[in-house]
């Protein structure tokens, strides 16, 4: 029988979870005071544009991290205080490397695939994008702080998100958009370097050399990545196989699910390290927890979606280019899977040290995702992108349980 928890803790993690929960979302909700205006003042190409930028940058922003969105915040809560700054250290210094390639080829691929005349919003927008594989958010959170990610992360997204939308209101123009982002991410990276070790701080020597990190981060990245082919470059797969309008269309849908998978990142990014704590003392139990309220939240998810997701896509975006319902709950099913998948694996296989079976579970869903999404999107459009990206993180989930059912015998 389960222990139960202490009022004490219960409350605690109570707090945690409203702390990475609620300054994030003022992050997610941002976007929507920009979206809608580019949606309806720039038209289909320049909306499908910055989408495909997005998802590009996105997907290289995966391989600049390094895998240190996995295993950074359980890295960080479990090194003493005196050690943690050579950890953030190594992890920049050996992400810097793998920035440049990346940043270059994403903008290249970006320009070439967006439509015709907006070659140069596409580039932008993937570095912008491309530029957020390092962010330290993950080093915020294996300290607890969620404040820190409001002052550093939150804060600059949203004055640059603000400021994009004056401009486009008075010159229609969307160029502006990727570029604030780019100074604002900028900021935000250096801003947290320097404040965290000042800037002799930064000629620390750091814990490893670059080589050894990138051999041991290989696996998260590859994780990461795989991950990435089916979620983050679904809206580019889509707008290959599908019609602009269809593909614009599904964009929207894909900004609905974003928030269903904030929401869960939020509430993973606050659990993730609180599992591992105390040297496993309460890891089983806390494991249990995690997985009712990520349930709760994916169901919760897929119920929005159903109810009210083509109706808020009207509100928000307009008729043209709104999602319809076999679209809306293609989206929440796969709302609930990513829900399931960062329990299972991000959380509780990784927290068992199970990272090779995380790493399978990963590049399952990818393997069905990625020939989902390209097959299903060219038959059935947008509907056709978002049932593909269910059945990808589906397919994951699946694995992910048999592993940990395999995993959690051995380890209790």
């Amino acid at each position: 029988m389960t222990e139960p928890i202490p009022a004490n803790v219960g409350r605690g993690l109570t707090r945690r979870v409203l702390a990475f929960a609620g300054l994030p979302f003022l992050s997610l909700i941002t976007p929507f005071l920009f979206l809608p205006l580019l949606a309806r003042v720039a038209g289909a190409e320049a909306w499908l544009a910055i989408a495909v930028g997005q998802s590009i940058g996105g997907f290289f922003a995966l391989a600049v991290s390094l895998g240190f969105n996995t295993v950074g915040p359980a890295l960080v809560a479990l090194t003493p205080d005196e050690g943690r700054a050579a950890v953030l250290v190594s992890s920049i210094r050996a992400r810097l490397v793998v920035f440049v390639p990346s940043a270059v080829l994403a903008a290249v691929i970006a320009a070439l695939v967006v439509p015709d005349g907006f070659a140069l919003v596409g580039a932008l927008m993937s570095l912008a994008m491309v530029l957020t594989g390092l962010s330290s958010s993950w080093y915020m959170i294996g300290l607890g702080r969620a404040a820190l990610i409001a002052v550093f992360e939150i804060a600059p997204r949203i004055v640059a998100t603000l400021a994009a939308a004056v401009v486009l209101l008075v010159s229609s123009s969307v160029l502006w958009y990727p570029a604030f982002l780019i100074v604002a991410s900028v900021a935000s990276i250096l801003g947290f370097a320097v404040w965290t070790m000042g800037w002799r701080g930064l000629r620390h020597p750091g814990h490893a050399p670059v080589r050894e990190i990138l051999l041991a981060n290989r696996s998260a990245v590859a994780t990461e990545l795989a991950a990435g082919a089916y979620n983050s470059l679904a809206v580019t797969f889509v707008s290959l196989t599908a019609s602009v309008a269809q593909a614009a269309s599904y964009v929207v849908g894909d900004k609905l699910y974003r928030i269903g998978q904030y929401s869960v990142s939020a509430l993973g990014n606050a659990l993730q390290g609180w599992v591992v704590e105390d040297n496993r003392q309460q890891f089983a139990q806390r494991a249990r927890r995690s997985f009712l309220l990520h349930g709760a939240l994916g169901l919760s998810g897929l119920g929005a979606f159903a109810l009210i997701g083509p109706w808020l896509s009207v509100v928000l975006f307009g008729s043209a280019v709104a999602i319809d319902l076999p679209t809306a709950l293609g989206l929440g099913v796969a709302t609930l899977g990513i829900a399931l998948g960062t329990t299972l694996g991000r959380i509780t296989l990784v927290g068992l040290g199970a990272r090779r079976e995380f790493m399978t579970s990963v590049f399952i869903g990818a393997a069905v995702g990625t020939a989902s999404i390209l097959v299903l999107s060219g038959l059935y459009g947008a509907a056709g992108g978002a049932w593909g990206l269910a059945l990808g993180e589906t397919a994951s989930v699946t694995a992910q349980s048999v592993f940990l059912r395999r995993v959690w015998k051995r380890a209790f």
